[in-house]
Protein backbone atom coordinates (compact mmCIF):
# COMPACT_ATOMS: atom_id res chain seq x y z
CA UNK A 1 0.00 0.00 0.00
CA UNK A 2 2.82 2.10 0.65
CA UNK A 3 4.21 2.07 -2.71
CA UNK A 4 1.67 2.39 -4.03
CA UNK A 5 1.17 5.78 -2.55
CA UNK A 6 4.79 6.62 -3.61
CA UNK A 7 4.41 5.77 -6.87
CA UNK A 8 1.06 7.88 -7.30
CA UNK A 9 3.38 10.90 -5.82
CA UNK A 10 6.00 10.53 -8.39
CA UNK A 11 3.62 10.47 -11.03
CA UNK A 12 1.94 13.31 -9.50
CA UNK A 13 5.12 15.30 -9.54
CA UNK A 14 6.20 14.43 -12.80
CA UNK A 15 2.97 15.77 -14.30
CA UNK A 16 3.32 19.09 -12.37
CA UNK A 17 6.92 19.34 -13.32
CA UNK A 18 5.87 18.71 -17.65
CA UNK A 19 2.96 21.62 -16.99
CA UNK A 20 5.57 24.11 -15.91
CA UNK A 21 8.31 22.73 -18.40
CA UNK A 22 8.54 25.49 -20.95
CA UNK A 23 6.73 24.60 -24.27
CA UNK A 24 6.35 26.28 -27.93
CA UNK A 25 4.84 29.11 -27.37
CA UNK A 26 7.54 30.33 -24.76
CA UNK A 27 6.35 29.71 -21.07
CA UNK A 28 4.32 27.58 -19.05
CA UNK A 29 0.82 27.82 -19.15
CA UNK A 30 0.72 28.74 -15.63
CA UNK A 31 3.24 31.67 -16.52
CA UNK A 32 1.16 32.33 -19.50
CA UNK A 33 -2.40 32.66 -17.05
CA UNK A 34 -0.44 34.70 -14.57
CA UNK A 35 0.92 37.40 -17.21
CA UNK A 36 -3.18 37.29 -18.30
CA UNK A 37 -4.18 41.08 -18.28
CA UNK A 38 -6.16 41.40 -15.49
CA UNK A 39 -8.94 44.31 -15.17
CA UNK A 40 -9.94 46.17 -12.24
CA UNK A 41 -14.09 45.72 -11.73
CA UNK A 42 -16.70 45.79 -8.78
CA UNK A 43 -17.11 42.11 -7.44
CA UNK A 44 -20.61 40.92 -6.22
CA UNK A 45 -19.16 38.22 -3.90
CA UNK A 46 -15.95 40.54 -2.23
CA UNK A 47 -18.47 43.53 -2.48
CA UNK A 48 -15.44 45.44 -3.67
CA UNK A 49 -13.51 46.47 -6.88
CA UNK A 50 -11.00 43.38 -7.28
CA UNK A 51 -9.12 42.58 -10.51
CA UNK A 52 -11.17 39.61 -12.94
CA UNK A 53 -9.84 37.99 -15.66
CA UNK A 54 -12.07 38.18 -19.07
CA UNK A 55 -13.54 34.37 -19.08
CA UNK A 56 -15.51 34.84 -22.38
CA UNK A 57 -16.83 38.20 -24.33
CA UNK A 58 -19.80 38.65 -21.39
CA UNK A 59 -18.46 37.29 -17.90
CA UNK A 60 -15.37 37.57 -15.78
CA UNK A 61 -13.75 35.63 -12.79
CA UNK A 62 -12.41 37.47 -9.89
CA UNK A 63 -8.86 36.89 -9.24
CA UNK A 64 -9.37 36.99 -5.27
CA UNK A 65 -12.73 34.66 -5.15
CA UNK A 66 -12.80 33.13 -8.09
CA UNK A 67 -16.41 34.21 -8.12
CA UNK A 68 -17.98 33.82 -12.08
CA UNK A 69 -20.32 36.82 -13.08
CA UNK A 70 -21.76 39.15 -15.77
CA UNK A 71 -19.29 41.93 -17.09
CA UNK A 72 -20.45 45.55 -16.16
CA UNK A 73 -21.75 47.23 -19.55
CA UNK A 74 -19.17 49.61 -20.86
CA UNK A 75 -19.90 53.28 -21.95
CA UNK A 76 -18.52 53.65 -25.21
CA UNK A 77 -16.76 56.50 -25.93
CA UNK A 78 -17.71 58.00 -22.46
CA UNK A 79 -14.47 58.24 -20.16
CA UNK A 80 -15.35 56.92 -16.67
CA UNK A 81 -16.13 59.45 -13.95
CA UNK A 82 -14.39 59.56 -10.55
CA UNK A 83 -16.29 58.41 -8.34
CA UNK A 84 -19.94 58.47 -8.38
CA UNK A 85 -20.22 62.27 -9.29
CA UNK A 86 -18.35 63.90 -11.92
CA UNK A 87 -15.84 67.04 -10.81
CA UNK A 88 -18.43 69.13 -12.76
CA UNK A 89 -21.33 68.23 -10.43
CA UNK A 90 -18.89 69.01 -7.33
CA UNK A 91 -18.52 72.18 -8.66
CA UNK A 92 -22.00 73.31 -9.20
CA UNK A 93 -24.48 73.32 -6.79
CA UNK A 94 -27.20 72.82 -9.12
CA UNK A 95 -25.51 70.25 -10.89
CA UNK A 96 -24.89 68.64 -7.36
CA UNK A 97 -28.52 68.89 -5.99
CA UNK A 98 -29.66 66.93 -9.55
CA UNK A 99 -26.71 64.38 -8.62
CA UNK A 100 -28.56 63.68 -4.88
CA UNK A 101 -31.92 63.58 -6.52
CA UNK A 102 -30.58 60.95 -9.41
CA UNK A 103 -28.80 59.14 -7.10
CA UNK A 104 -31.19 58.22 -3.93
CA UNK A 105 -34.30 58.59 -5.52
CA UNK A 106 -35.06 55.19 -5.93
CA UNK A 107 -33.14 53.55 -3.07
CA UNK A 108 -34.22 55.98 -0.41
CA UNK A 109 -35.92 52.70 1.81
CA UNK A 110 -32.24 50.62 1.85
CA UNK A 111 -30.83 53.83 3.52
CA UNK A 112 -28.70 52.32 6.34
CA UNK A 113 -28.84 54.55 9.94
CA UNK A 114 -25.06 56.23 10.16
CA UNK A 115 -22.63 54.99 12.60
CA UNK A 116 -19.07 55.63 12.89
CA UNK A 117 -18.77 51.53 13.35
CA UNK A 118 -20.46 51.31 9.96
CA UNK A 119 -18.04 50.03 7.60
CA UNK A 120 -19.11 52.00 3.79
CA UNK A 121 -18.14 51.24 0.68
CA UNK A 122 -18.86 53.85 -2.65
CA UNK A 123 -22.77 53.85 -3.92
CA UNK A 124 -24.15 53.03 -0.20
CA UNK A 125 -26.75 54.85 1.00
CA UNK A 126 -27.33 55.97 4.74
CA UNK A 127 -29.18 58.42 6.73
CA UNK A 128 -27.68 60.93 8.87
CA UNK A 129 -29.37 62.51 11.96
CA UNK A 130 -28.32 65.74 10.98
CA UNK A 131 -27.95 65.36 6.94
CA UNK A 132 -30.70 63.32 5.91
CA UNK A 133 -30.37 61.19 3.11
CA UNK A 134 -27.27 61.09 1.80
CA UNK A 135 -24.74 58.42 -0.46
CA UNK A 136 -21.26 57.85 -0.30
CA UNK A 137 -19.43 59.47 -3.75
CA UNK A 138 -15.93 58.30 -2.79
CA UNK A 139 -14.00 56.83 -0.01
CA UNK A 140 -11.32 59.15 0.65
CA UNK A 141 -9.32 56.79 3.12
CA UNK A 142 -10.09 53.68 4.47
CA UNK A 143 -12.10 55.38 7.43
CA UNK A 144 -12.83 58.56 5.65
CA UNK A 145 -15.94 59.15 2.97
CA UNK A 146 -17.42 61.97 1.02
CA UNK A 147 -21.03 61.77 1.06
CA UNK A 148 -23.46 63.46 -0.84
CA UNK A 149 -26.46 65.12 0.84
CA UNK A 150 -29.01 67.39 -0.24
CA UNK A 151 -27.22 70.29 0.73
CA UNK A 152 -23.75 69.55 0.10
CA UNK A 153 -20.64 66.93 0.66
CA UNK A 154 -19.75 66.34 4.02
CA UNK A 155 -16.78 64.07 4.82
CA UNK A 156 -17.45 61.61 7.53
CA UNK A 157 -15.58 58.91 9.41
CA UNK A 158 -16.54 55.17 9.05
CA UNK A 159 -15.53 51.83 9.91
CA UNK A 160 -14.16 52.73 13.43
Amino acid sequence: MLERDEERDEELDETLDDDLDDDAFGGSELERELEQDLIEEWCPMCKDIRPHAVVSKDKIACAECNHEHKRQAEPVGVPAPRGLITEAERANPELLKAAWTRLTTEAEQEAQPYSIKLKLAEGDLIRHAKFGLGVVVEMTDVNKADILFEDAIHRLVCGK
